[in-house]
């Protein structure tokens, strides 16, 4: 008879994949009368290897040793990284939203969606421990597949990649908005989001975009305007997430983008060869695309841009004669925006990155503004200077306090006479030493969010990599340990000024502050999230010491969420959190957080049982954050209609109720996309898709007087990165 249940089981976990999404789950709904295991998301259709000697033959395993040591990585939250269970080409829902990888949040919120499904009669202790055969095998049935308490990923985004990103108007390319709007949008551009991702050379952007405004038919050629556009594009984005008063219509920031497209993505363009122009263009379209909540746009123009980039040598150490150091330091700073900009999305997808650290010899940013080391009042900087700040760049800061010093003593050594105001002389060690004064300034928050960037990398590839699969628990453990200690130790270096542990006055770099400690909270919570799991049951003869591991890297990953959260303010005020904080993904960051929250929740509180209120107040607090944020952002109104409706499923497993919290009707009644925010038909409406093809390769409409009689200042040659001469230039 069993054997015949099994045979069933069988034949329904393969139909399940080659039915419809509703079929699946009637399909997981019988498979699961059978089994009350919570599996934590292992391995699919087949049972859960606990030996190593099943993941790898040959592996040599003591069979006296702790239980750690004799199961795979995969006893994990993060289950198995090496195959998939859904049809991603299935439907235009499976492919606008495409594969989310273990790290990603919609992951997390998958995996909390098949938490609620459970019985809520079942407990830790009703649940057996992980049932395995004379071999070590498993043999309780482990249903993981959309329809077995899963439901599709697709069902489980905030995302836009369903919406269009072309609107049904013609669009004049060369149109530049007034003076006064083009200043604005310009400089919100270079207030909120250039810090974080210096990838136009600041001071010769400014110069190029005055002398354009002065004199709009100077030719410029396309892919600058391109760039101008995408500027405007982001900018006017934030203008309405603030409420600006003078903001465009709804419209207005896709209205620059497809100008930028027109420009610089068109026919031609994207087979062209590359230079730093198309990196900048598919580099800030990616930073774009991310900012409206398209990832999977995003993701693949981040791709383009980082090919690009690698075609040109960027991730690379310059050493070439010909290039003056100050224009180096701005491409490598390219370079670090958009390893910085593709690492970002390859945590919100759980894909893999584009390029490994291991593939690149680039140095870190200086830290340093760029007017610091383009200063004409020390002719030498460029030269003695730079070089004994990239000592400084390639090692880690020695204290935490001493690093930095008071902005305006620092800044008055930087501006004397000579490098050795600010360094030791050339006999001193060739190591910066904690005496040594570097000043706070954007380059040096830039410098300090590429050193933790690297690191969240590291944390993605080790821990949710396809190679992962091949370690036991007991390594992975030692890995979570191992980059837990460099988290640490990267904490503890950043200088006082941008803690934020500490409760500061000082507002000049609160952006900073409020950006570095979203990041940091989120890889903390990435790098312990495989603990977060009812785990310690799937091991069996596990020691007390893993055991002891286990629950406080789940602690670490819970406390990760709330401190992130406890970076919000208690009552909503988006307009002024947008102004602070990295608005380009900051819903990605609550969701983040709300998940891992609501987990524990389902959970019961288990590894946090004394704080089980904070962690509920936390989570409602986020909820109408999420729900504050919905008037200027669709992907935040659509986080808030999926984040408000579990956690009404969860708190109860708790003996909590969020009767509070306030109920939208309408959300309800029409569910997250529908609605006014649904601005632009869906990308797959042949209508429109008709109205894009006949205008985008229309002519530019350039006119002959376009090109005054004026010494050109975009020349075809580092056009964008136009050098600002300094005594002394290397032969």
């Amino acid at each position: 008879m069993m054997k015949k249940v099994d045979c069933y089981e069988k034949i329904l976990r393969d139909l399940s994949h080659r039915v419809g999404a509703t079929d699946q789950r009637l399909i997981g709904k019988a498979l699961e009368q059978g089994s009350t295991l919570d599996d934590d998301e292992m391995t699919a259709t087949k049972a859960y290897p606990t030996r190593l000697s099943t993941i790898y033959p040959g592996a040599v395993e003591d069979d006296n040793s702790d239980g750690e040591t004799q199961v795979s990585a995969r006893a994990g939250s993060t289950g198995s990284v090496d195959h998939i269970t859904e049809d991603f080409n299935q439907s235009l829902a499976t492919r606008v939203t495409g594969f989310m990888g273990k790290n990603s949040e919609l992951r997390w919120m998958q995996r909390l969606k098949k938490e609620t499904t459970l019985s809520s009669d079942l407990n830790d202790e009703a649940v057996p421990m992980l049932q395995t055969d004379a071999d070590g095998n498993s043999t309780s049935p482990l249903p993981d597949v959309p329809g077995a308490g899963i439901t599709p990923i697709n069902e489980s985004t905030y995302h836009c990649d369903d919406l269009t990103i072309l609107i049904p108007d013609r669009v004049d390319p060369n149109e530049v908005p007034p003076r006064q709007i083009a200043d604005a949008l310009f400089q919100m551009y270079l207030d909120t989001v250039h810090p974080s991702f210096p990838i136009i050379g600041k001071l010769n952007f400014i110069n190029q975009y005055q002398k354009f405004l002065e004199a709009p038919n100077i030719d410029t050629g396309d892919r600058w305007k391109a760039i101008l556009n995408l500027i405007f594009a982001i900018g006017a984005k934030y203008s309405h997430l603030v409420q600006a008063e003078w903001r465009g219509d709804e419209r207005d920031h896709l209205i620059y983008f497809t100008r930028a497209r027109m420009l610089g993505f068109n026919a031609d363009s994207v087979l062209g060869h590359s230079d730093l122009q198309r990196v900048q263009i598919t580099g800030l379209m990616s930073f774009y695309l991310t900012a409206i909540n398209q990832i999977n746009r995003a993701w693949t123009m981040s791709g383009i841009a980082i090919r690009h980039a690698c075609t040109l040598g960027l991730n690379l150490k310059n050493e070439s004669k010909d290039i003056y150091e100050s224009s180096k330091e701005i491409r490598y700073r390219v370079w670090w925006a958009l390893c910085s900009n593709e690492r970002l999305i390859a945590v919100m997808t759980g894909r893999p990155a584009s390029i490994m650290d291991v593939d690149c010899s680039v140095p870190l940013p200086l830290p340093l503004d760029e007017d610091q080391f383009f200063s004409v009042k020390t002719p030498d900087f460029n030269r003695h200077t730079i070089q004994l700040l990239r000592r400084y760049s390639s090692n880690e800061s020695q204290n935490t306090d001493n690093a930095v010093s008071s902005p305006s003593s620092a800044q008055s050594a930087i501006s004397g006479s000579s490098p050795s105001a600010m360094f030791p002389p050339d006999s001193q060690p060739p190591n910066l030493d904690h005496n040594q004064v570097v000043p706070p300034s954007h380059g040096l928050y830039f410098h300090h969010h590429t050193k933790l960037s690297v690191l969240t990398s590291e944390v993605v590839s080790r821990l949710y990599g396809v190679s992962r699969t091949t370690q036991s628990w007991a390594q992975a453990q030692s890995t979570i340990a191992a980059l837990a200690s460099e988290l640490q130790k990267w904490h503890s270096a950043l200088p006082s000024v941008f803690d934020f542990t500490k409760k500061q006055r000082d507002l000049q770099f609160h952006r900073q502050r409020v950006s570095l400690g979203f990041f940091y909270y989120s890889t903390v919570a990435i790098l312990s999230r495989p603990c977060l799991c009812r785990l310690n049951r799937r091991i069996p003869n596990q020691s007390d010491r893993s055991k002891d591991f286990n629950r406080s890297t789940a602690v670490k990953c819970v406390e990760a969420a709330l401190g992130m959260l406890d970076l919000l303010p208690e009552e909503p005020n988006p307009v002024g959190l947008y102004g602070v904080a990295p608005w380009w993904c900051l819903v990605h960051h609550l969701v983040q957080a709300v998940t891992l929250l609501m987990l524990e929740l389902s959970f019961r509180s288990d590894h946090l049982p004394q704080r089980v209120d904070d962690i509920l107040l936390a989570a409602k607090k986020t909820v109408r954050w999420l729900r504050s944020m919905s008037a200027e952002d669709l992907s935040a109104r659509r986080a808030w209609a999926m984040c408000n409706d579990m956690l009404r499923k969860v708190a109860p497993k708790v003996g909590r109720n969020v009767d509070d919290l306030p109920v939208d009707s309408f959300m309800y009644e029409h569910g997250p996309a529908d609605g006014v925010f649904d601005l632009y038909p869906v990308a797959s409406n042949p209508e429109y898709m008709e109205s894009f093809d006949s205008f985008i390769d229309l002519p530019q409409g350039r006119t002959e007087d376009m090109s005054i009689q004026q010494p050109p200042i975009f020349t075809y040659y580092d056009e964008f990165l136009t050098q600002i001469p300094y005594p002394g230039r290397p032969s």
